[in-house]
């Protein structure tokens, strides 16, 4: 065996001889490299998520809105509509708002309850 040999030779016997607690610990340190890394890219990610939750729920509520104020598009066209064609229907609206009625004519009001604000006013 020449010089080169036997250096190599006490190469190999120290790994030989330690293999498993610096393997054991390279393995643990690219876990938690690993660990860090997910953890941070998550982190990266969550403001985005939330913004797009928000988003969502933004865009339900404006969906919601929208399809009330349609209903209510539609009621409004249908009144004018009636105002519009409709003699006996102006007829009914002019006596109902000024209160008046025709000759042996009996009205009768039912008014709903009225709901109570839970908010307070300054």
């Amino acid at each position: 065996m020449n010089y080169f040999d036997e250096e190599d030779h006490s190469i190999r016997r120290r790994r030989r001889v330690e293999p498993g607690f610096w393997h054991q610990a390279n393995r643990a340190l690219i876990a938690v490299i690993m660990i860090v890394l997910l953890t941070v890219i998550g982190l990266m990610f969550y403001p985005v998520l939330q913004k797009q939750r928000d988003m969502h729920r933004n865009k339900t509520a404006l969906e919601r809105e929208r399809t009330e104020k349609t209903a209510r598009l539609r009621n409004v066209q249908r009144e004018l509509e009636l105002l519009r064609t409709d003699p006996d229907y102006v007829e009914t609206i002019a006596r109902d708002r000024l209160g008046l009625m025709k000759p042996g004519e009996t009205i009768f009001r039912v008014e709903l309850p009225r709901t109570i604000e839970t908010s307070v006013q300054p």
